[in-house]
């Protein structure tokens, strides 16, 4: 009888942890990129069993963006991110970290997000306390650069 029991909750336990999905992946229409903000959340990589993956755009929100050029004709984006905590009501269940750790990509395009990429960032880590705002500057050191793309992930 244990040994039955121990059998089940290990078949569970390997077909819980082994589920993954698979996503084809197609190519972006141009049409499609137009629609894209300039700002990025990605997934988050926690999975909670019963709501899904949340994601890091209802514990994080952008402040203020502003993108201005600076004397040596560089583009530079500047942004707040707040970290705010769980806020929708199906994280009711969630007691929120004193501190959320984020990786911050910067992507620089020429004239808009179909023509070619010119430069981009290395992911930073940014740490922000609950409740705070940690404003964030990102520098193109190319001076083509016309538009961009800030990508937010854990």
């Amino acid at each position: 009888m244990k040994n039955a029991v121990l059998f089940i909750l290990f078949s569970v336990v390997f077909c819980c942890c082994s589920c993954k999905s698979v996503n084809n992946v197609t190519r972006i229409h141009p049409e499609s990129l137009q629609e894209e903000g300039t700002i990025i959340f990605t997934r988050a990589a926690q999975l909670t069993p019963f709501f899904g993956t949340h994601s890091i755009r209802q514990l994080v929100a952008v402040t203020y963006e502003k993108a201005s050029r600076n004397p040596a004709g560089q583009l530079v984006v500047e942004f707040g991110l707040r970290y705010q905590g769980p806020v929708n009501w199906t994280n009711w269940h969630l007691r929120a970290p004193k501190t959320l750790s984020l990786r911050v990509r910067g992507t620089f395009y020429e004239n808009g997000l179909n023509s070619p990429m010119v430069y981009s960032t290395n992911s930073q880590l940014v740490t922000i306390r609950l409740g705070e705002t940690y404003p964030c500057r990102i520098v193109c050191p190319q001076t083509l650069a016309g538009s961009y793309q800030i990508v937010l992930g854990d």
